[in-house]
């Protein structure tokens, strides 16, 4: 048990209530809808298990703290976040943040870091590989919002 985040399907996107929620709150920013993740998208995971403390203080420190009010990551570039009226896994609405937003945002919290760029990948990789909590963060957020984009899916807390 514990708290994952994962990448979502094209079929499970498809069935989701949150796709036509977040194309009619991109269009009122003026945006194009977001047409889903491609089908054989590559998948994503990596359990949060150390204590995100240090990676929050370092958050609000760098004026990022929505970062943590997230519960899905999209492929789409938007300022802020977007509320959407549907409960996630662990609140009563779904925070959604961009991908592009997410990635920029941590670029200078990578830089005090020091984080590694050659990390590794794939299932549970960071999970097993960084035991600092600080740089697991990191390097879980900064990974996640890579993988949104090079393969235009979403990512979401399961």
């Amino acid at each position: 048990m514990g708290i994952y985040l994962v990448s979502v399907s094209a079929a499970n996107w498809a069935g989701d209530e949150c796709g036509p929620l977040l194309d009619e709150a991109l269009g009122a920013r003026g945006r194009p809808p977001y047409p889903g993740p491609p089908a054989g998208a590559a998948d994503f995971e990596e359990k949060l298990i150390p204590p995100m403390d240090a990676f929050a203080e370092v958050c609000e420190r760098h004026d990022v703290g929505d970062v943590l009010d997230a519960s899905l990551i999209v492929p789409v570039d938007f300022a802020g976040l977007v509320e959407l009226p549907v409960a996630s896994s662990y609140s009563d609405v779904t925070n959604v943040i961009s991908a592009q937003r997410l990635r920029a945002a941590l670029d200078p919290i990578v830089a005090e870091t020091g984080l590694p760029g050659d990390l590794p990948t794939g299932p549970l990789a960071l999970t097993r590989a960084i035991e600092d909590p600080l740089l697991f963060y990191v390097a879980l957020f900064r990974q996640a919002a890579e993988h949104s984009l090079r393969h235009g899916c979403p990512l979401t807390y399961v």
